[in-house]
């Protein structure tokens, strides 16, 4: 069993010399593998996470304000050592989820170190290997899925395959060219075997600075990008420097006040400020115990769901009228964005910049490029789920489009069949009860195979509101609190009234009762003295000093009292017994 012997056992020394023992094998393993891999969202040079990543036909990834110095300097890639210029680099775009995570944009499956990435050369779009074999190799579609760009097998750049080979791939060649192709496998990233570490080469500090110095940002490719980055930099350097400002006085301390209406979107909890303000010093000092205040479109969409109001809007277009109904009691926020973006024109005079004929007809972008277009609120707004959603079940269903989960804005679309592989992705708020013919007029319309853009203009000329229930509630709402101002102002007069009449008590023979009562009130309090206490503690302190003053005038009346008379016989009274 030892080491050049034919002994059974292991000897002390060579126990005590490690190469051996049982862990001999792992050792040795854990000594080869000690390399720790870099993750997919890291550049090749920096090993920090990237912010504006680009890549070569390699797959290798780097951060452009760290590559564009070295090949400057260098002028080759530094991993492999050839030749590179700024115009081979090839800019990525990865897309984000609400929880920060790189996510595939049509299957919105989250990015890790063993999803296979398949990038486009063209677009720069970033994909899961499995969404492209599934959706543009095996069907032989072969246009971007998110901006429709054609494009070959020759512009697939993998950026990360699987870490783990399959049982059937034997050929070592194969192996070895999987190995090679993987810029993120563990072989592909040994740091060792990088060019710019072999020869050490460096950036110094004032070529990092003027990476950006002396390049054609209007050149088409990454000198857009550097344009960009460059707009960026000259704007945070022309900021000026801060400067110290007197400390500003300190907040307005809020006190009681008179009973003020309470609001109609009161909660039953308090706001906080109170506390924050007794616990915190940055606080601003309260010292009122004030009611937290709902959200008053939350309480909109609330009622008008418990109502379960509808919406019913035109769609004038110019091949014909599209009468539809939107689900306002299931999809309210969406149901709302619409109906307030069409009550402010901004659907008016806007194309349909997508049509498939068998899929939708999609619109409502004001520049008509698909890119574009505003929610009501500036912002985007989440997608509405609600248990029993209404689907995608029939034809001229209408959803929101978007790029992702709660991405929605201002786009829509209309569907030619069913589409049920979109539920519970795109928000369903309405339905079309009407102008199915036109709807088929407009599928019938010829579109470029390239870009599904109709050559045939598809306009939305305006939309017309028939019934709006937001609208509705909110002059509801603003009758009621009318009418309740109205009757807290009536109170009011009332009270005001009420005491008028009790300062003014002039009988009808020219009596003022209230100087009546008045005088007898201060003829009672000089016949009492010391106030005219009659009730209460004070008649114990007035008591004693009534009954001396009754003493002293005693005798001044009548000399001394008179005694008492004995009966002359009987028993009388019992009082000596």
């Amino acid at each position: 069993m030892g080491h050049g012997s034919d002994k059974l056992y292991i000897t002390h020394s060579e126990w005590m010399d490690g190469g051996h023992s049982s862990a001999a094998g792992a050792k040795s393993r854990a000594t080869n593998g000690a390399f720790a891999r870099l993750p997919f969202d890291c550049c090749a040079l920096t090993l920090k996470a990237f912010e504006t990543p680009v890549c070569t036909d390699s797959g290798t990834i780097y951060e452009l304000l760290a590559i564009i110095p070295f090949i400057r300097l260098h002028g080759t890639d530094p991993v492999t050592g050839k030749k590179l210029s700024s115009g081979d680099l090839i800019k990525l775009n990865f897309f984000k989820n609400g929880d920060d995570e790189f996510f595939d944009p049509v299957t919105f499956k989250v990015f890790n170190e063993h999803t296979p990435l398949v990038a486009i050369k063209t677009s720069g779009n970033v994909y899961s290997r499995e969404t492209i074999d599934r959706l543009n190799i095996k069907p032989g579609h072969w246009h971007d899925l998110m901006t429709d760009e054609k494009f070959t097998r020759a512009d697939l750049i993998t950026i990360q395959v699987r870490t783990f080979l399959s049982l059937r791939q034997v050929n070592p060649a194969h192996i070895l060219a999987q190995l090679t192709k993987d810029p993120l496998n563990l072989q592909g990233r040994d740091l060792s075997q990088f060019d710019y570490i072999k020869r050490d080469l460096k950036i110094d500090d004032d070529s990092a600075n003027g990476s950006l110095a002396g390049i054609n940002v209007a050149a088409t490719g990454v000198g857009s990008i550097l344009k960009k980055v460059s707009e960026k930099n000259k704007a945070a350097n022309s900021e000026p420097a801060p400067v110290a400002k007197a400390k500003a006085p300190s907040a307005p301390i809020t006190s009681a006040s008179l009973k003020a209406p309470v609001p109609y979107n009161a909660s039953v909890v308090s706001s906080g400020r109170a506390a924050a303000s007794l616990t915190s010093t940055s606080a601003a000092i309260s010292t009122t115990i004030e009611n937290a205040l709902w959200d008053e479109e939350d309480l909109m969409f609330e009622a008008i769901t418990a109502k379960g109001d509808k919406a019913f809007v035109r769609l004038v277009t110019n091949f014909g009228n599209l009468n539809c109904e939107l689900y306002c009691d299931k999809a309210p926020k969406t149901c709302y964005n619409f109906l307030k973006l069409a009550a402010d024109d901004k659907y008016k005079d806007t194309i349909f910049h997508r049509l498939i004929p068998g899929f939708m007809l999609q619109g409502g972008d004001p520049t008509g490029t698909g890119k574009g277009g505003e929610s009501f609120w500036g912002k985007s707004f989440e997608d509405e789920f609600p248990r029993n959603h209404p689907k995608h079940e029939d034809r001229g269903t209408l959803a929101m489009a978007n790029s992702g989960p709660n991405s929605n804005k201002s786009q829509f679309y209309i569907t030619f069949r069913a589409t049920p592989h979109l539920d519970a992705k795109h928000t369903v708020f309405g339905r079309l009860v009407g102008g199915d013919d036109v709807l088929s007029k407009i599928e019938r319309v010829p579109v470029d195979a390239t870009t599904n853009r109709p050559l045939k203009p598809v306009v939305l000329k305006d939309v017309a509101i028939f019934q709006d229930p937001f609208d509705a509630y909110r002059k509801r709402l603003e009758k009621r609190l009318n009418r309740e101002e109205e009757e807290r102002q009536g109170a009011g007069e009332k009270a005001r009234k009420k005491a008028e009449r009790e300062q003014d008590r002039t009988t009808w023979f020219g009596t003022n009762l209230a100087e009546k009562e008045k005088l007898q009130k201060d003829a009672e309090v000089g016949r009492l003295g010391l106030g005219g206490v009659k009730g209460g503690v004070g008649k114990y302190v007035a008591a004693p000093q009534q009954a001396e003053a009754k003493r002293k005038e005693a005798p001044l009346q009548g000399g001394p009292p008179p005694k008492k008379k004995k009966p002359a016989g009987g028993f009388g009274e019992f009082s000596g017994w």
